[in-house]
């Protein structure tokens, strides 16, 4: 069976859902294209510039999944003659979808500052600045006795019933359904207008809410009732790492000098250059990272009393503040979050065999001199 580009969005949303935006007009989504053509090959690149399109092309890639979004504003017009518009041209010339996921990236988990704190080798990693908490829902589906088990295997690969470092948390219970099949039905039990006594199992469990109507379409492609009957009740419910935020900060593995803690950020990070504003004598036990511009939040950073703060685009003045405060800041630049490339193509490739690869196109606009 082929895989549609569609397939890949859907997965990708249900990985990092937009509902976790840091902001409601963040353009995650779709930006370009046609997402109901058969996938040929995923590019994943940290910005979309003409040399990426080009490359996805040569690549024979049909879908980008890019990091920044490709249109942040929306355009008055397409002028093709303009460089986005030549960008623009040529995906649609060549079919090729443009997908962004952005804060939604940077918040959910497994996202940019999981990916970031786990490549400079933090441990005991936690969100940073919380934002949302995951809302959580209890799914209900009733089965046949016969069919509970193969119905039960499904709800847990849909989601429900992972609590923590469980999964497949459900519970069982039985009794007898009643129900009259009317005119026009097909009842996989019973007769048309004859009211029907069936042992069923009643299984239950947890699910994030943000995938209750995913669950219940898959669940419904098994089960055996032409009318499958579920409830799904709304829970206020404090669940094991259900605590999103912007940022991580963690534990350094073996405490060092900012000195030395530098060059270990920028060996595994791969710049060669990278800006300090603080103490080259602090030993550094405690690091926070939010990945691009994270400058705004020097203030809520330091109240978490860590010894380092990483991240990148900080201003003159925001230095000035920090230093003043006595936060040590290692700017590290925007283009750092090209880590994501390879774990995102890793992670596709681990869903749905080799389908993805990571660009191989710098888009750091910045030399040093």
């Amino acid at each position: 069976m082929s895989i549609v580009i569609s397939d890949v969005i859907k997965q990708l949303e249900t990985l990092y859902p937009k509902h976790l935006a840091a902001f409601d007009k963040d353009p995650n989504g779709l930006h370009i294209g046609n997402v109901n053509r058969p996938l040929t090959k995923v590019l994943v690149t940290l910005d979309v510039t003409k040399s990426v399109v080009e490359e996805a092309i040569e690549k024979g890639a049909n879908l980008i999944v890019a990091h920044h979004p490709f249109i942040f504003r929306p355009l008055a017009n397409i002028n093709t003659n303009t460089p986005k518009g030549k960008i623009v041209e040529l995906c649609i010339k060549h079919d090729i979808c443009v997908y962004a996921m952005h804060t939604n990236f940077d918040i959910a988990k497994n996202g940019m500052n999981d990916c970031l704190a786990q490549t400079i080798g933090l441990e005991n990693i936690q969100p940073l600045i919380p934002t949302k908490r995951e809302e959580y829902s209890k799914l209900v589906i009733y089965t046949p006795a016969t069919h509970s088990d193969s119905i039960r295997q499904v709800m847990s690969e849909a989601g429900v019933g992972q609590i923590g470092n469980y999964s497949h948390c459900t519970f069982a219970s039985t009794g007898i359904g009643s129900f009259k099949p009317l005119d026009g039905s097909q009842p996989f039990l019973g007769n048309v207008n004859e009211v029907e006594l069936v042992e069923e199992v009643k299984l239950e469990g947890v699910i994030p809410t943000a995938l209750v109507g995913s669950a219940i379409a898959k669940i419904k492609s098994v089960h055996p009732y032409e009318e499958m009957a579920y409830d799904v009740y709304a829970l206020n419910v404090t669940m094991p790492d259900a605590q999103y935020g912007l940022g991580r900060m963690g534990q350094v593995p073996t405490p060092l000098k900012a000195v030395d803690y530098i060059k270990h950020v920028k060996k595994s990070l791969k710049i060669e250059n990278a800006r300090f504003v603080g103490s080259l004598d602090k030993t550094i036990k405690t690091v926070a990272i939010i990945g691009g511009s994270g400058a705004s939040y020097i203030g809520p950073v330091k109240a978490k009393k860590v010894d380092l703060f990483i991240t990148g685009d900080v201003g003159f003045h925001d230095a000035q503040d920090a230093q003043d405060m006595g936060l040590n800041v290692l700017d590290v630049g925007h283009h750092a979050e090209y880590v994501m490339k390879e774990h995102v193509a890793a992670i596709l490739n681990e869903l749905f065999g080799e389908i993805a690869t990571a660009s191989v196109i710098s888009t750091e606009p910045f030399q040093f001199v």
